[in-house]
């Protein structure tokens, strides 16, 4: 493999028939291909690099039909909101065009890689994404779906049933997480422009700028969600890859964004959504990743540890 404007290339054929009738739709449109394509994350959809007519590195993405018109209107709401056009620099890429008919989002693509490519993040770069989190909480973007802890506890339960579905073995122990992140639901106070999957993988550092990609969650939502998932990423990850885990890298985020947003004072809900977003990706392996299903119980016994310590 080998990396195309900062990004691994390699994941489609370009000799393949529906890909040559694909790009031959895009250079249509006046899109020509930049030579491969890449990936953004696991598992994640097809995205191709490309340039305009005029030269202008963009980015094609694939989405199944019909799935890809609400992300692209996530995108223009938040392009058009202060965390976008009116930034310097802007916080996300400028969203182009929305192709209904291929399920094509067109988008500006940034010279750079994922926090999650990079062997090491550096401090100062995990503070960087607290302040374009912040940011983004502080904006004036709206959506139209609302992530109220009663939606995260029912999110959770349906979760839970289709993942006891899927691997009996684990009935009891996701019934009882779900029980038991419902007898903590939090009273939802602030809620803010939230990315809903705000983690390494949807981080882009380039060389002047840092952005958040994939606005499929995009939602309004309290601003501890966005937080305790960053930090459940980076846990979850040690322990997928079998090495010591620990919460310090969500220890240094939350007490920066404590020192940029203290009255959001988000420590006490932690918890709540540590536990939810623990779940969540418990489904997920179940459902996506079979082979990785043992780490399963610890996911669910750290979700009942982190409920604990809210009583």
């Amino acid at each position: 493999m080998k990396r195309v404007g900062g990004h691994l290339i390699g994941h489609m054929n370009l000799t393949d028939p529906g890909t040559e009738q694909l790009l031959s739709s895009l250079r249509s449109r006046g899109y020509d291909s930049a030579g491969g394509s890449f990936r953004t994350g696991r598992p994640d959809r097809t995205t191709i690099p490309l340039t305009t007519r005029a030269g202008l590195p963009v980015v094609a993405k694939l989405y199944p039909a019909g799935k890809g018109e609400g992300v692209f209107t996530n995108m223009i709401d938040v392009w058009r909101s202060s965390f976008g056009e009116r930034r310097r620099p802007p916080g996300l890429p400028r969203p182009i065009e929305y192709l209904a008919e291929q399920g094509i989002l067109i988008m500006e693509r940034v010279d750079g890689v994922p926090l999650a490519e990079r062997p090491h993040v550096e401090p100062s770069l995990l503070d960087d994404a607290v302040c374009l989190l912040a940011s983004l909480h502080e904006s004036n973007a709206k959506s139209t779906q609302m992530r109220s802890s009663k939606g995260i506890v029912k999110s959770i339960r349906r979760k839970a049933a289709t993942a006891s579905t899927l691997a009996p073995e684990f009935q009891e122990a996701f019934g009882t997480a779900a029980e038991a992140l419902d007898a903590c639901r939090i009273e939802d106070q602030e809620l803010v422009a939230s990315h809903g999957d705000f983690s390494p993988r949807n981080l882009v550092h380039g060389s002047d700028r840092l952005v958040l990609i994939d606005w499929d969650r995009f939602q309004t939502a309290d601003p501890a969600r966005d937080l305790a998932y960053l930090g459940i990423w980076c846990w979850a990850g040690k322990v997928r890859q079998r090495e010591r885990s620990d919460w310090s890298v969500l220890e240094r985020t939350v007490a920066h964004y404590d020192s940029l947003r203290p009255q959001a004072a988000v420590r006490k809900r932690l918890p709540f959504h540590i536990a939810a977003g623990l779940i969540r990706i418990a489904h997920s392996v179940v459902e996506l990743w079979p082979a990785e299903r043992p780490i399963v119980p610890r996911l669910l016994q750290e979700a009942q540890y982190q409920l604990r310590m809210t009583s």
